[in-house]
This record gives structure tokens, C-alpha cells and sequence, in this order.
């Protein structure tokens, strides 16, 4: 016996009706959830356990690895020459630590870089303290995977960046920039010592989070940007121990490089 398809096709008086239907449904399913779900105050309380013998299978797992990883973030690649400090609008960590990359980025960069600056959430550390430092303090500094970028901006390109800077309270910037603040706006602005000049392109290094819009900057272009195969942090190792090598501390001071004027 051959099989027989029917279609049914509603009329759209039908249709309207299953709708209102639904509708109808939706909205108490909404009502009847309002008597489930209700906003209410809950406070949390932070407990010690104490008493349970660590599991020996896992520890045991565990040790081989901890060991080494141990030794690797144990070692001292450097030795710092002051306690620095990080701190708005200018600060010792930040200036060494754009004056690092501005310096680490020009091996494997042409033409030359004009400046750096580094977003302040970037760094994760208040101080970097006097003495030897170790590969473990400098992953707690600059704990995230982020390459160095230049980025390529014409002179009202870096207005604005030096503008974001002011805005957020004060960015770390490297040497070969300075911003004249007066009543909350950028005043002066001095790059390798000499005012913006807005038929130049400027080479500005940073991270590149930064560089991708990760802090609202869209001013700048992305075929603007190129980003670099070395991290901050293989930067920041590299020049510490670059130093110690030759028997030096790394240093920072203090320039004046963000200067309210008011």
C-alpha cells in the first residue's frame, strides 16, 4: 500500500492563535519563576583546614617536578641597585622597566624607537626591592605572556597616547618622552627632546595587549602594528642578566618624565 504524506498548513488565524499561546506560556513561566528566584545578602567566611595528612601517591608525583621548577625560579639573574617602587603618575620600577624594553626591543627592531610606555595593571609587583632578584620574582612581576610591539603613530597619535596616559593617572614611560600637565590635559609634549611634530612618524614601543586595543586606545591602527617574538619578561631576564655579566646592578631614578605644572 502506497504511503501518503499530508501536509497541514495552518490558516494565519491559527498561527496567531498557537503565538498567543506561547506567549501566554512564556509569561507565566516568567511569573512562577519570580516566586522561585528572589535577591538576597550572603556573606562568605574564609576556613582553615588543618589536620589532613597530605596524599603521599600525589606527592610523590608532584616532587620530581617541584624540585626543578624550584631551582630554575630559585636562581638569581640579577642584582638591583635600589629598592624600587611602583607608583603614579611616575615611578622608579616603571621607568626602569620601560627603559628595559625600549632598550631590548631596538636589538630586533629598525628604524629607531622613540619612546615606550607600559599600562600600569601590566606590572604586578609594588616593589622590586635592592639585591639579587631572582628568575621567580621577575615572573611574579611580569607574569603574563606578553610580546613587546611598536607601534607606528604620526604626531597626533602620540597627543592622544600621551592624553591616555594622563587620563589613567600615569602610565610608565621610558626616557625620550615628556608630558607637561596643566589642569588634567596634556600642555607640552617633548619627544628625544624636542616638541610633537605632526608631519612625523614616531616608533613607540609596548606591550602588545596594549598595542590590540586591550586598554581603548583606538587611535591605534592595527597595520600599524608590528609585534616582536621576545616577551617582556625574556626582555627583562635577558637585560638583568646581560648586566650581571658584566658585573653590573640595574638602577633606576625618577626624571620628571610626567610633570603636572598646575
Amino acid at each position: 500500500m502506497p504511503l501518503r504524506i499530508f501536509q497541514y498548513r495552518p490558516s494565519a488565524a491559527c498561527l496567531k492563535a498557537i503565538q498567543k499561546t506561547l506567549l501566554a506560556g512564556l509569561i507565566l513561566f516568567v511569573q512562577a519563576c519570580s516566586f522561585i528566584y528572589s535577591d538576597d545578602t550572603y556573606s562568605a567566611q574564609q576556613l582553615r583546614v588543618t589536620g589532613i595528612a597530605p596524599d603521599s601517591a600525589a606527592q610523590a608525583l608532584i616532587t620530581p617536578y617541584k624540585s626543578t621548577l624550584d631551582a630554575e625560579m630559585n636562581a638569581v639573574v640579577g642584582e638591583i641597585a635600589v629598592d624600587m617602587r611602583r607608583e603614579k603618575p611616575e615611578s622608579t620600577l616603571g621607568n626602569f622597566i620601560c627603559d628595559v624594553v625600549v632598550a631590548q626591543s631596538q636589538k630586533v627592531y629598525q628604524p629607531t624607537i622613540d619612546f615606550g610606555v607600559y599600562n600600569y595593571g601590566g606590572i604586578r609587583q609594588e616593589f622590586l626591592n635592592k639585591g639579587p632578584v631572582t628568575k621567580g620574582k621577575i615572573y611574579e612581576l611580569l607574569p603574563f605572556e606578553n610580546f613587546g610591539a611598536v607601534v607606528k603613530m604620526d604626531g597626533a597619535g602620540v597627543w592622544a597616547l600621551a592624553q591616555k596616559i594622563v587620563d589613567e593617572g600615569g602610565w610608565p614611560v621610558s626616557s625620550g618622552i615628556k608630558i607637561v600637565v596643566r589642569e588634567s590635559k596634556v600642555a607640552e609634549l617633548f619627544i628625544q627632546g624636542a616638541p610633537v611634530d605632526n608631519t612625523k612618524t614616531y616608533h613607540v614601543v609596548m606591550n602588545d595587549y596594549m598595542a590590540n586595543g586591550g586598554d581603548k586606545m583606538p587611535f591605534i591602527k592595527p597595520e600599524n602594528i608590528q609585534v616582536l617574538g621576545v616577551t617582556i619578561r625574556d626582555m627583562m631576564l635577558t637585560h638583568l642578566q646581560e648586566l650581571s655579566a658584566n658585573g653590573k646592578q640595574a638602577s633606576a631614578a625618577k626624571e620628571g618624565r610626567i610633570v603636572y605644572a598646575d
